[in-house]
């Protein structure tokens, strides 16, 4: 019988890979002008998530999330595990589960240790936060997303870039939704940007743990170059839409990596740090 072991995303992230995988060349990311100036800005505003008085249905949420990915952006099968734990292929929407006592929403992920997919990662959950508001859209579409950027060996080899595709297709999904379901999502985003800058503010004045140190460094990354792209998407042709989502699905095939595409993009964590940018979207909602 296969085995597997339970194990945490950063040490998942940090195995994952085929070839030893870089933390960053962004590690000395610091509390620079840019940075400071968004903290700033931030600081002066009211970004607390918008409190939604109408409730959504699961299983509305889920229908949804199907049909957007099967028209706009397929999704891979990955492997999951039966009763017995035996790993077999398929489709990441069967292991999703709403759970009230949660913080947040999450993927529980295993290394299969033995048998014909040894070495391969596993999926056991998809763990939603149950709490019925709109932005579960977004929220359910950026945990799929992780099954299928860490399912492949090689996708990814900069661990700062994680998050990246996970949160650019929930601003898609959530746009998709309705004005406000991106209005609110993107508060959320925000709110996350500046709890990291202000994580970064304390650097050297606090002693932190690798694990957070790096994890706060790579939302704030992950977040700022998620924005760009989301930035390059809306502005562009419907055609460079369907485009750029393509480009995506070829990341999903293992055809190239995250890093890679991002690079097609022309996006960097220095070209992403537009205070202006910022400002656009804020003052939207």
């Amino acid at each position: 019988m296969e085995k597997k072991e339970l194990i945490n995303e950063f040490s998942h992230i940090l195995e994952m890979n085929q070839k030893k995988i870089v933390v960053s060349p962004e590690s000395n990311i610091l509390l620079d002008k840019d940075l400071t100036k968004m903290r700033d800005y931030f600081a002066k505003i009211k970004l607390d998530e918008f409190v939604e008085s109408s409730k959504e249905d699961k299983d509305k949420v889920i229908k949804y999330n199907k049909e957007f990915f099967k028209e706009n952006l397929p999704l891979q099968k990955i492997l999951v595990f039966d009763k017995d734990d035996i790993p077999y292929k398929s489709s990441p929407f069967k292991i999703i589960k709403f759970r009230k006592k949660v913080e947040t929403s999450y993927v529980d992920y295993s290394k299969i240790l033995s048998g014909k997919h040894r070495g391969k990662i596993g999926f056991d959950e998809i763990v939603m936060k149950d709490d019925s508001s709109k932005t579960m859209y977004g929220k359910l579409a950026h945990e799929l997303i992780h099954t299928q950027v860490e399912k492949n060996p090689n996708t990814l080899t900069n661990f700062y870039n994680r998050e990246v595709l996970s949160i650019f297709i929930e601003l898609v999904v959530s746009r998709d939704i309705s004005k406000e379901n991106l209005d609110n999502m993107m508060r959320y985003r925000f709110e996350n940007v500046y709890e990291c800058i202000v994580d970064l503010s304390y650097v050297g004045e606090y002693v932190y743990t690798f694990d957070k140190l790096t994890q706060f460094r790579c939302y704030l990354s992950s977040s700022l170059k998620a924005l760009h792209l989301y930035d390059i998407y809306r502005n562009s042709s419907r055609e460079r839409r369907i485009e750029i989502l393509s480009l995506v699905e070829d990341v999903f095939r293992n055809q190239m990596t995250v890093e890679q595409f991002l690079d097609m993009m022309h996006i960097t964590y220095d070209n992403s740090k537009d205070v202006g940018m910022v400002k656009h979207y804020v003052k939207k909602y």
